[in-house]
């Protein structure tokens, strides 16, 4: 399935989504993100779908951010309603029942970045770059970078979103902002091996887990705990666990 902006390819429980706006050095648009989110809910209703690798085309930017031209002529109103739609795709992607790995080459910037931690794994090049340039633009850093605290710390939140500055793909390893560094030609091969990992394992107790990991960031400890022995009633009740734990035992 193509469209405009996005192609589908889904192949053994695996659906490829690439976004394609290179021209605009593959930045989001009103109209290009809406087209995403669309992709992103169809395969969420296919039950075959057990894992979603998310790409943009071409070997530049994975992303360079919203449209500076389309917001550059927004009023209040339209800058609200404008990153409403960026929220409501960033939020299909944290939503969606499957685990979603980002593969991110060449510079991730902005909304560029807040699109890669909604993912449940960001897999990138050694010629990754990371930044909030929003502050260079006169804009605070909004929706999606609200997961940064609870992924990198409040401090390095900070340095990130106070300064604007850009970040190697090193570095954002080391901050733990991203999964794992891999050579610009090992990229899809790390892609492909993450893949495999988790294609191993049932589909019901991944998706619980992201549903569960998901409602952690909101819940308080003890509540948070209470959802985990509910989310585990579930997974028993689907017996998927005796024919994992079957397998497992006889695996050797």
């Amino acid at each position: 399935m193509t469209h405009r902006f996005t192609s589908l390819d889904l192949t053994d429980g695996v659906a490829n989504i690439t976004y394609d706006r290179t021209k605009r050095a593959n930045s989001l648009s009103s109209e290009s993100v809406r087209e995403l989110r669309k992709t992103l809910e169809q395969t969420a209703e296919m039950e075959e779908v057990r894992l979603v690798v998310l790409r943009t085309a071409g070997n530049g930017a994975f992303c360079a951010g919203a449209d500076i031209e389309e917001m550059r002529t927004l009023d209040a109103p339209g800058g609200e309603r404008f990153i409403r739609g960026l929220h409501t795709a960033f939020h299909a992607v944290r939503r969606h029942p499957a685990p979603v790995i980002c593969a991110v080459h060449g510079a991730c910037l902005g909304a560029g970045l807040e699109l890669m931690v909604a993912c449940d794994f960001a897999l990138v090049s050694d010629r990754a770059t990371f930044g909030m340039p929003e502050p260079f633009v006169g804009l605070p850093s909004v929706i999606e970078a609200a997961l940064l605290p609870h992924i990198i710390g409040l401090m390095r939140t900070r340095d990130l979103l106070f300064t604007g500055e850009r970040i190697d793909a090193a570095r954002a390893l080391e901050i733990g902002l991203v999964t794992s560094v891999s050579s610009d030609s090992e990229l899809d091969d790390a892609v492909q091996a993450k893949s495999s990992q988790l294609l191993r394992h049932s589909p019901v107790a991944l998706r619980l887990q992201k549903q569960l990991m998901n409602r952690w960031l909101n819940l308080p400890l003890d509540e948070g705990i209470e959802a985990g022995v509910k989310a585990l009633a579930l997974a028993f009740a689907t017996g998927e666990p005796a024919r994992a734990i079957d397998s497992y035992w006889n695996a050797d």
